[in-house]
């Protein structure tokens, strides 16, 4: 359908009250009344996330009251940190996209509380959202196991403590001793039922045929999966936890996925400690 313009566009133009601009990160301050709080581990999802799919949303600054932020904080906390952008020194400045808007100091104010208010927003709806977690990855739009239980999902998607990679990678370690893989069922050896047609025999055996097939297909694929694993050692135990603690797992963690891990070190490659051993 071809684009057109409306009559009322003059009409509509009354409820909209923000114009697109690009700011320098160095005007805009902090609402220093902001009462949204966040964090750490939320800060990581978020973060996470604005990796993933890029900054979407809005960032509204108000110029009457001196670039004021009124919607974003969080984020562009995050994007100061990707940027590597010093508030003291404005060193590593960046321009940003923003919805500018001019209001006064008590409209602002409103707004930084309306726009994060919860009775101001929608709910979810748990039916389709159950509908829809087989679909994406729940962790990276910043859900959690508890959450999964919360919600009613009743799969967990494999992470920390895989026991199938566990099994895995004791198969490697200790193949005398790992569980025979599944076998792949034979197809038996059967003559033509008496009655029965040698056509549709021969369907049913073709089906089972079929049968084998597809299972063997999956075999081989479990078995491709389950060669991709990289194994990480150490000298002994103790170099071993204080490497879990700096990533702040388990001290019993045994399994862990490597997209898990590399997600980790991203977070933490921007202002993390450094890993030291004895």
């Amino acid at each position: 359908m071809a684009d057109k313009t409306f009559d009322n566009f003059a009409d509509l133009a009354r409820w909209f009250k923000a114009e697109q601009s690009k700011i320098n990160r160095s005007s805009i301050r902090f609402a220093d009344y902001n009462p949204r709080v966040i964090d750490e581990e939320h800060l990581k999802t978020l973060k996470r996330g604005i990796r993933k799919y890029g900054l979407v949303g809005g960032i509204v600054v108000n110029k009457q009251t001196g670039y004021t932020l009124v919607s974003g904080h969080q984020r562009l906390t995050v994007m100061d940190e990707l940027q590597k952008y010093n508030p003291d020194t404005q060193e590593n400045d960046y321009a940003i996209p923003c919805d500018l808007i001019d209001v006064d100091e008590k409209t602002e104010k409103e707004l930084v509380i309306f726009l994060n208010n919860p009775n101001a927003q929608g709910r979810w709806d748990y039916d389709r959202l159950r509908e829809l977690m087989p679909e994406i990855d729940y962790k990276a739009v910043g859900f959690t196991d508890a959450d999964l239980s919360m919600i009613g999902v009743d799969f967990v998607m494999p992470t920390v403590g895989d026991p199938d990679a566990a099994a895995a990678i004791t198969q490697m370690i200790m193949p005398d001793i790992a569980q025979p893989a599944t076998p792949i069922p034979a197809v038996p050896t059967m003559s033509v039922p008496k009655g029965e047609s040698p056509a549709s025999y021969e369907d049913k055996v073709q089906h089972m045929k079929d049968v084998k097939e597809q299972v063997k297909m999956q075999a081989m694929q479990r078995a491709a999966d389950n060669a991709a694993y990289l194994m990480i050692s150490f000298d002994n135990m103790t170099n071993m936890q204080d490497f879990l603690a700096w990533l702040d797992l388990p001290a019993d963690t045994q399994i862990i996925k490597g997209e898990e891990l590399a997600t980790m070190f991203q977070d933490m490659g921007d202002d993390g400690e450094d890993y030291e051993t004895e």
